[in-house]
């Protein structure tokens, strides 16, 4: 019997136990930090929601304890199978019901937490299943992987003293076993990903060509400053309102440019269990667009759907009806093993101005960036908006067209205002690629309001894999990829 997959059991079998136990009706708030308000209040005894699936979430663990302790024997041990899955889908189900019930930073914390110990319960139903006929194949490993990502990315991997650590430990080990039992003892695989062609690189290739634009409004390029004359410029060279300037340095270190590529779907595939790992992706040219929706997806789906349908060997690749985008994901937080093959710039540690113009847009200091990945085909766009922070967008794969205006412009850019409960006013109604004409205008009249902005100046540049641009807080910017575009942003102030 493999060790990893003895591994595998008692890791999910502790779990089980501790989940037994866990008094989410009673447990202290979540301790805060500068980065992460107060947690809402624990359920009390009026909460009869939240006991009543604390008492079944506990009967569940222990069922598939009971379930556990057959397995040597494979002996029947009375429990109602069917009932139990039944059980585990009705706390899955409560639970995304109070989630659409409250705006998400004021759902509770223990409803976060119960869901989250719900996959890990539904993941370990079908290891044990799948050990009992000592039977593991790629539909098991999709399945498992999928419960353990839904808990990462909708409940954000909620629960102590299991959560998001014990999914990460998890998913290491899984992936562990997985690569075991692929591999024969001669060490050829038994399964390969027969899918996605090998030793690829993503196309450089820019479909719909390059938008003209002149010298005078490019933004300047630089290299070899310090961290001080970084400072310097952001603040005294400036006057606390910097222009947007591309660095052609910072990032050109990066493992993800060399040993760790990627520009390689093979190299991606691996980093994300096969491609079997979700992620968030945007459908639809942008968000502010009608029809517009979001979808969790396989990374590896995500590939060959949206991203480089060439990449499949097994039909003739045909282009997809709408544009996926994954984006202003916190790729790195849920995939570690990502996050290795990049580094924070040390001008994200530089002291900067805030807000030139509006001082309420000023967030609460962050002690460390936040990092986001924007990975999508081209013509995957960003609306015209601001960010409350400043940024650093670096560019690893492929190009991307970056417009911005001045804050001083804010007036003349028509921000949204509030549009079904949410407040947008960092998102202009102007849509850049259809007052250029690059985007189809809908038969609608854009005339006047090119001649409105006509005299409205800006600031243009085209990164390229290396690039790093610099967005001062509360600049307007649009982002247009030309091509398949793998960019990370780092938020600071």
């Amino acid at each position: 019997m493999s060790s990893l997959r003895d591994q595998v059991l008692s890791q999910y079998r502790n779990a089980a136990a501790t989940i037994a136990t866990s008094q989410y009706a009673s447990s202290d708030p979540q301790p805060t930090t500068a980065n992460t308000p107060p947690e809402p209040s624990q359920p009390t005894d009026t909460d009869l929601k939240a006991l009543a699936m604390q008492q079944l979430i506990q009967r569940q663990a222990r069922l598939l304890i009971k379930l556990h302790e057959s397995l040597p024997q494979n002996t029947d041990i009375s429990v109602d199978e069917d009932l139990l899955q039944t059980r585990l889908d009705d706390l899955a189900s409560v639970c995304m019901t109070a989630f659409y019930a409250y705006r998400f930073d004021l759902l509770p914390y223990y409803w976060r937490w119960i869901y989250t110990d719900t996959l890990i319960l539904m993941s370990y139903y079908a290891i044990l299943k799948a050990a009992r006929k000592n039977s593991f194949d790629e539909n098991l490993m999709d399945r498992v992987v999928e419960s353990l990502d839904r808990a990462l990315i909708v409940a954000g991997g909620a629960g102590k003293p299991l959560g998001k650590q014990w999914i990460e430990k998890t998913l290491e080990l899984l992936s562990r076993f997985w690569e075991e039992t692929e591999t024969s003892e001669e060490g050829e695989t038994q399964r390969p990903l027969k899918r996605i062609k090998r030793d690829t690189i993503f196309s450089t290739h820019e479909p719909f060509g390059r938008p003209n634009f002149s010298a005078e409004r490019t933004c300047p390029r630089y290299e070899n400053w310090t961290l001080e004359r970084f400072e310097k410029y952001m603040n005294e060279d400036s006057q606390g309102k910097p222009l947007p300037i591309v660095f052609t340095d910072l990032i050109k270190e990066w493992p993800a440019f060399s040993d760790m590529p990627w520009n390689s779907p093979e190299y991606l595939l691996s980093r994300t269990f096969g491609g079997r790992r979700l992620v968030p992706v945007e459908i639809g040219r942008s968000y502010v667009d009608e029809g517009w929706s979001q979808e969790l997806i396989q990374f590896k789906h995500f590939l060959a759907k949206y991203i480089d349908p060439s990449i499949i060997t097994t039909s003739t690749p045909t282009q997809p009806e709408k544009v996926g985008y994954l984006a202003q994901h916190n790729l790195f937080q849920q995939i570690p093993s990502l996050r290795n093959d990049i580094q924070v710039p040390d001008f994200c540690w530089a002291d900067v101005p805030p807000h030139p113009t509006d001082s309420t847009k000023n967030q609460t200091p962050v002690h460390v960036p936040q990092l986001n990945a924007w990975f999508g085909p081209a013509k995957t766009i960003t609306p015209l908006h601001t960010d409350g922070y400043h940024n650093l967008l670096c560019q690893v794969v492929g190009t991307k067209y970056v417009r911005l205006y001045s804050p001083e412009e804010t007036g003349r850019l028509r921000p949204r205002g509030m549009e079904h409960g949410v407040d947008m006013s960092n998102t202009s109604e102007l849509d850049v690629g259809v007052l250029e004409g690059w985007d189809d205008d809908g038969g609608n009249d854009w005339e006047s309001i090119r001649e409105e902005l006509k005299d409205v100046p800006y600031w243009e540049t085209i990164l390229n894999p290396g690039d790093t641009l610099v967005i001062p807080i509360g600049w307007w910017h649009y982002v247009r990829s030309l091509s398949i575009s793998f960019s990370v942003s780092f938020w600071w102030n």
